[in-house]
């Protein structure tokens, strides 16, 4: 999280802020959060208290891997009947995109309850996410940001899995330096959500770190096997058809306010689909350029990692506030990096934004319908892209 501590010249983002800031955020968070368990409490029956929506698919496609019927869970239809059944007052469409690797991994929830399985699912997630980006910024204040970050939040009211995928690729860049092929290992497991994990093997190739390449080699192989063989090859060609379902979703633009990428920047203005991928197209291939020079460069390692979870929220056009929470790590290894060679004029403003983003992406696209999200995260790559090719701060 932002250190933003201990700077060198008076500036309006001090120690004393960030805790009071952070302190108060956290207070409106838990006063939202208690008012819409009441609410929902008193608008369900009791016994089903809805309280993430997100979640709920994944425990309803758990229910049915469990059941035999894997690929029925690409089936929308049949995931609305299951939702509209367990909980009638839930309005909205749902469905379930990911690929038979994730729906491997919350199989086991069809054999809990939802409750059961929203607890056990957010506590293990939230916890592994709370622990890595302590390890990467273990000062009083940064824990108020990390306590009151967004992106975390978001995740524990939606029962999402951005946590779980943060965490993995933290955890991966972690593990980097000391034993490349743990960090391959881990980063493999990105193959649950295979959009976010497109820059990895830039890195790694860049890098010519070949044991985190063969590594993640292993471990996304492995996985793709287990999905396979627990729940049936027919899956894939479920998942493939489900892909058109998200991508006409997506070029539909009703959910442009959540996804803050170029793609939906454009949407969002009612421009064409074509002019809509031209420029998603241009934001993956600089986050490509700019993974790829960074990571053959001696940069300090905290400035390569920060860099690489920034620009994966680039290349995808497929990216909702969620996986917005790739910034807390981001954030905790520039921070130290910017506090160490000093700040600069607006850089502060700019780690702000970015910690902001997880809701700030979304209020400001449904109130003035404009999606600030890419250009956010652009600006902060920007950034750590700038000191990278310094050369300076060491290790």
């Amino acid at each position: 999280m932002p250190s933003l501590l201990r700077v060198g010249r008076p500036h309006w983002l001090n120690r004393s802020r960030v805790r009071a800031y952070a302190k108060t955020t956290l207070v409106l968070y838990l006063l939202v959060a208690g008012a819409f368990v009441l609410y929902r409490w008193k608008s369900a029956d009791p016994g089903k208290l809805f309280i993430a929506s997100d979640l709920a698919v994944f425990w309803i496609a758990g229910g049915f891997a469990r059941a035999g019927h894997a690929a029925l869970a690409y089936d929308p239809i049949r995931i609305q009947a299951a939702m509209a059944q367990w909980a009638p007052q839930i309005q909205g469409g749902y469905g379930w995109f990911y690929p038979p690797t994730f729906l491997v991994a919350v199989l086991p929830m069809g054999y809990l309850s939802y409750a059961a399985a929203y607890l056990s699912f957010m506590t293990a997630t939230g916890a592994g996410y709370f622990w890595v980006v302590r390890t990467l910024a273990p000062e009083a204040p940064a824990g108020w940001a990390l306590a009151a970050f967004p992106g975390l939040w978001i995740n524990v009211l939606t029962g999402q899995n951005g946590l779980l995928t943060a965490t993995l690729a933290a955890a991966a860049l972690q593990a980097y330096e000391r034993r490349p092929l743990v960090a391959g290992l881990v980063a493999g497991l990105l193959v649950i959500k295979p959009h976010l994990a497109l820059l990895f093997p830039v890195a790694m190739l860049a890098a010519r770190s070949w044991q985190a390449f063969l590594g993640a080699a292993i471990s996304a192989g492995a996985l793709v096997g287990l999905g396979t063989a627990v729940l049936g090859s027919d899956t894939w060609a479920a998942w493939q058809h489900g892909l058109g379902t998200a991508r006409a979703l997506m070029e539909a633009g009703g959910t442009a306010p959540m996804m803050p990428t170029a793609f939906s920047f454009l949407r969002l203005l009612q421009a064409p689909v074509s002019a809509a991928y031209a420029a998603q197209a241009a934001s993956t291939l600089a986050a490509i350029a700019a993974v790829w020079r960074v990571w053959q460069s001696e940069a300090p390692f905290a400035l390569k990692a920060a860099t690489l979870m920034t620009a994966s929220l680039l290349a995808t056009p497929y990216l909702f506030e969620y996986d917005l929470a790739w910034l807390g790590p981001a954030l905790a290894w520039a921070a130290p990096v910017a506090q160490r060679q000093g700040w600069r004029r607006g850089e502060r403003e700019i780690f702000l934004a970015a910690w902001a983003l997880p809701i700030l992406a979304v209020l400001v696209a449904v109130l003035v319908r404009v999606q600030v999200g890419p250009w956010v995260v652009a600006a902060l790559l920007a950034m750590l892209v700038t000191r990278a090719l310094e050369g300076k701060g060491g290790r």
